[in-house]
């Protein structure tokens, strides 16, 4: 009776903690009006680019793979829209890296010509902390390190000018 009243006690216990994790965990995600998660991240230019070098200027934060179909059909917008903006905003695309290769992300960023930081992100943990499951994902952060709105999927030109309009008025 000892032995399953102890056994009893180790399972609530444990279930309690995984319990409490897995809220903590969702009430962190990074949701729109919420505190963008930090990121140190290296570029493909072998630099260390963080989320904390962004403050005081808007920042697109754009998570991608180079096998991804909708991430090679929104890639020429992205384009535009850095050279469109690029003197008001910051834009870096985040490689999710853990599932991706290095050979092929520089292919992808030859071929489609970004002009922004390819950050690496290889072990998955900034995709993590930004709860990333479909890509590509976008997400536009104000000036002051809050989340101001979020695309999933590919977004076109026009998806991407009202939402960058509505970034700079914030």
């Amino acid at each position: 009776m000892k032995t399953k009243g102890m056994l009893l006690l180790v399972v609530a216990l444990v279930s309690l903690a995984l319990y409490s994790k897995l809220t903590a965990r969702a009430g962190t995600a990074a949701k729109v009006g919420a505190q963008a998660p930090a990121f140190s991240l290296t570029g493909l230019d072998g630099q260390t680019y963080t989320s904390e070098q962004f403050r005081g200027k808007p920042l697109i934060v754009n998570f991608w793979a180079s096998w991804c179909g909708p991430c090679k059909e929104e890639a020429p917008a992205l384009v535009r829209l850095y050279e469109r903006y690029k003197d008001r905003v910051e834009l870096v695309a985040v490689n999710i890296t853990a599932k991706d290769r290095i050979e092929s992300v520089r292919a992808f960023a030859s071929a489609y010509g970004l002009p922004f930081p390819v950050l690496l992100d290889e072990r998955a943990e900034t995709a993590q902390a930004y709860r990333i499951v479909p890509i590509p994902t976008t997400y536009l952060i104000d000036r002051n390190g809050m989340i101001a709105d979020k695309i999933t999927g590919a977004a076109d030109d026009a998806a991407l000018e009202k939402k960058i309009t509505a970034l700079l008025q914030r």
